[in-house]
């Protein structure tokens, strides 16, 4: 497919409040001249960006407000989106993570993880595939996955598997929609400087600046270049690319062992 076109058109970002989402919307408007439909739970950080966007770069922004773990968000979010708009683009960035033992894990939490990380990205994607085919000109989808998605992780298992399913739903609905004007990215960071490492309570384990944690800047740079460019699959980063490579060709217990071992270290005491 050829390179995806984003100037004077709109691109929905969600989770863009922060971190890696925040940074997509930084790039978009300032590098490709994309009007932003910025999604988050917090409002008043929409209305910042939006201020931000429109004075620097000169792009429209449209604050949605939107818990994606709520049921009917979805849909509301989408028709909200395409009124009145040229979309060209979805990045399905929202997510949630939690980093402790399996059994700790409440199933109010597991819940909202899996209607947040899973759900409403299938939701989205279906929706916004469909309008993008009715539309009929070039756009594309973006799921943002992570690498804890090509293997068990301990400690971060719940998360791990939603994000296993992000990369297999992703890469399907790829080949679905390959021969349409549809791309679909699925992007698997490593670990990320953003609040998401302090909130999880990974900073015990992992500070920014350390080996294999990207900045979410760079992130953020890389992430658009490959939805711009219309890639299937795309890991940032040599570093992660190794690990990538490395976790496809050792066996899971390998991985699993030595993952859990290192994960082990930032855990809070047993209550």
């Amino acid at each position: 497919m050829a390179r995806l076109e984003l100037k004077n058109r709109w691109v929905l970002v969600t989770g863009a409040s922060s971190g890696l989402g925040l940074e997509m919307a930084r790039v978009l408007a300032s590098q490709h001249g994309a009007n932003i439909i910025a999604v988050a739970r917090r409002a008043d950080r929409l209305s910042a960006l939006q201020a931000e966007l429109e004075s620097k770069h000169g792009v429209k922004v449209a604050p949605l407000a939107a818990d994606l773990s709520r049921t009917g968000e979805p849909q509301r979010l989408c028709e909200s989106a395409i009124a009145g708009r040229d979309v060209a683009g979805a990045v399905l960035n929202a997510g949630v993570t939690f980093f402790g033992r399996a059994l700790e894990l409440a199933p109010a939490a597991f819940e909202s993880m899996v209607a947040t990380n899973i759900t409403s990205l299938v939701d989205l994607s279906q929706r916004f595939s469909t309008h993008f085919l009715q539309q009929g000109t070039p756009s594309g989808l973006m799921l943002v996955a992570s690498m804890a998605g090509f293997s068990p992780l301990p400690y971060q298992t719940a998360y791990a598997a939603t994000k296993s399913f992000v990369i297999s739903y992703g890469r399907g609905l790829a080949y679905e929609l390959r021969k349409t004007g549809v791309s679909v990215t699925v992007f698997t960071p490593g670990g990320i400087a953003t609040e998401m490492l302090e909130l999880s309570g990974l900073d015990r384990k992992f500070k920014a600046g350390d080996l294999g944690i990207m900045s979410a800047e760079e992130c953020a740079r890389l992430a658009v270049g490959a939805f711009v460019r219309r890639k299937e699959l795309y890991v940032p980063g040599l570093l992660n690319r190794l690990l990538a490579l490395s976790m496809k060709l050792l066996p899971h217990g390998v991985i699993i062992s030595r993952s859990g071992s290192m994960y082990a270290g930032g855990l809070k005491p047993p209550s």
